[in-house]
């Protein structure tokens, strides 16, 4: 599916990254850094708790997923425009089983996510504990 310009979020579109805000969740692995453009998944809209069940739903095995289902036990949250502040952008990017889903992404592509820059975005994010009841 294809992304949408950055334009596209508003800017007080809250974004929550499962697993956190820190810079160890928001590094690329190797499969997001061949993205076009690389980038990492979050999820837009509504809460932290929310995000964190959306991604056990989209994928309830809790042993075949978990990793999954670990991460899901801490979300970053912040707006777009804070992202977009820390010098990151937005995609659009909605999937099969995330229709509010997008791309964090940065301009300078794969050496955007620099050690530097992750820094810079971490200190957007505030983390919420979220495990399941």
């Amino acid at each position: 599916m294809a992304v949408e310009t950055p334009g596209a979020i508003l800017p007080d579109t809250v974004v929550h990254r499962v697993g956190g805000g820190r810079g160890f969740n928001l590094r690329l692995k190797p499969r997001e850094e061949r993205l076009v453009p690389p980038g990492i998944s979050v999820l837009l809209g509504g809460t932290a708790t929310a995000a964190a069940e959306q991604m056990r739903q989209a994928f309830p095995d809790p042993h075949k997923f978990a990793l999954l289902h670990q991460l899901a036990d801490c979300v970053g949250s912040t707006t777009a425009a804070a992202i977009t502040q820390a010098g990151f952008e937005l995609l659009s990017d909605p999937s099969n089983k995330f229709s509010n889903h997008a791309r964090l992404t940065h301009a300078d592509g794969v050496a955007g996510f620099s050690d530097a820059n992750l820094h810079r975005l971490s200190l957007v994010f505030q983390d919420t504990p979220t495990p399941r009841s």
